[in-house]
């Protein structure tokens, strides 16, 4: 498996984009897939007597989780310096040890 010169940097520009960016806006797109799914979904009309619905057990696994999807998104909102912009946030040079001695 024989990879063209093109390939190879088009690869090697992805690992130099600023990952925490990229992580946190994936992350914030499956916050608004979470929030979408239980918007459509009706609590009321879920079937509690029936022990084989799994339903509200899935609905209570999914608000869990949206929770601590909002505080790794918040988290990396401050590690990655996003500005909203995401293809600018994305191009930025994330700040490391490496980028600092470069600038010295």
């Amino acid at each position: 498996m024989a990879r063209t010169v093109e390939e190879l940097e088009i690869l090697l520009a992805k690992y130099e984009e600023n990952g925490p960016a990229k992580l946190y806006y994936a992350m914030s797109r499956k916050s608004w897939e979470i929030a979408e799914v239980l918007n459509k979904t009706n609590l009321v009309g879920i079937d509690l007597e029936d022990k084989d619905n799994k339903k509200f057990e899935r609905l209570q696994k999914i608000m869990s989780d949206a929770t601590k999807v909002a505080e790794a998104c918040k988290a990396l909102e401050g590690i990655a310096g996003i500005t909203g912009v995401e293809e600018r946030d994305v191009k930025k040079k994330p700040i490391s040890p490496q980028t600092i001695a470069k600038g010295l």
